[in-house]
């Protein structure tokens, strides 16, 4: 193995990552309908887990059928679906050597593409889905709540080595803490206490189920990328107080659904998303690293940055100057699960082989998660 800040291990909580790399969460579209574990999904982590990543955070799974977004999408809202989700967790501890694995937790909240009737914190009208959701009622929110923290237990009954609550990309916990999709007047609307409360009560409640020393991270937005959404000072609060909760580890993300329908001259700055195309050159990576540094200053947790990272020598320069303690890969890793192996182990130098061209996420709706160029 070569020696680099990169192959260091490193603590999230208590549980101890090989090395810097993570899978950032990607949707597979490979579930049964119900929400069971297939031989897709198995294989699909078994190869990632065997190419050397330090951690995989699965894709999206639903904690509530009104919170679900795609017809194969893995589900953790029922008890019964624990022992099947074991299959992933054995796998991946059977042959990637040390590696961990979290499964992230979501409500899809008025960003459901399965739901015609869709909810969330207030009816914001969604403009790519065309859908107006229904604001949530009091005991509905409530019911969210415990349904969180509900599969924040399956999991770890499961066997899985941490969670992460999804509450970016203008998902449901994204959408309350957003001062765009969340203009309520009761305890979880208007202030930022009040629009934080949701995550508080889960992280909480979780806690009561699991123990302080079970791992729960969390993805935020550092920006939504509209207008009266989340911006870099509104995430600098949200971090810092999502720091002080307890949570293990932060991941920083930006954009939601809508952003796509915004200029950059209509919001008079540039809109960077999961999914930005051309990436072509070194100084095009690592987008949201400007915010990372940001955001560093706030937490005592260690910060995972994502988007648009291809290189070693970029992912060097990031740990090193301490922008961020750990960086997760998505699309790259559909193309090349063994990347990490080949950097680590000085098979490769270059640049990850993915172009960016996004056709595995648009692909991914009709068929499958994978890279369609080398098929």
């Amino acid at each position: 193995m070569i020696k680099s800040i990169i192959s260091e291990p490193k603590n999230i909580g208590n549980m101890i990552i090989k090395n810097r790399l993570i899978r950032s969460a990607t949707y597979e579209g490979m579930a049964s309908e119900d929400g069971s574990i297939t031989d897709d999904l198995l294989n699909l982590y078994r190869n990632l887990a065997q190419g050397g990543v330090g951690l995989i955070i699965t894709s999206f799974s639903y904690v509530q059928q009104s919170g679900r977004g795609y017809l194969k999408q893995i589900g953790i809202d029922r008890d019964k679906l624990v022992l099947n989700l074991s299959k992933i967790p054995d796998i991946v501890h059977k042959y990637g050597e040390g590696c961990k694995i979290a499964i992230q937790l979501v409500h899809c909240g008025r960003q459901s593409r399965l739901l015609e009737n869709t909810i969330a914190p207030s009816p914001v009208f969604e403009p790519v889905l065309k859908k107006m959701p229904r604001e949530m009622a009091s005991e509905e929110v409530n019911g969210t709540i415990k349904a969180f923290t509900d599969a924040v237990r399956r999991a770890k009954e499961a066997g899985f080595d941490a969670v992460q609550l999804h509450a970016a990309h203008g998902y449901l916990l994204g959408e309350f803490l957003s001062p765009h999709t969340n203009r309520r007047t009761d305890e979880y609307g208007g202030s930022f206490e009040n629009r934080i409360r949701i995550i508080e009560e889960i992280y909480e409640g979780s806690v009561q189920k699991v123990g302080l020393d079970y791992p729960i991270m969390v993805k935020m937005n550092v920006d939504d990328f509209v207008e009266g959404g989340i911006d870099l000072k509104e995430s600098k609060k949200i971090a810092e107080r999502l720091s002080n909760m307890g949570f293990a580890a932060i991941e920083t993300s930006g954009g939601i659904m809508e952003a796509s329908t915004r200029s950059e001259k209509e919001l008079g700055r540039p809109i960077i998303t999961a999914s930005s195309k051309d990436i072509d050159s070194k100084n095009k990576e690592a987008y949201y690293l400007p915010y990372a540094r940001e955001i560093k200053k706030v937490i005592s947790i260690p910060l995972i940055l994502v988007g648009g990272i291809r290189s070693i020598e970029v992912i060097e320069k990031i740990l090193s100057e301490g922008s961020a303690d750990f960086v997760s890969l998505s699309r790259p890793l559909i193309r090349e699960p063994d990347l990490p192996n080949k950097w680590l182990y000085g098979y490769k130098s270059s640049p990850a082989d993915c172009v960016s061209c996004n056709a595995c996420l648009s692909n991914v709706r009709s068929d499958k998660l994978r890279c369609v160029l080398l098929n």
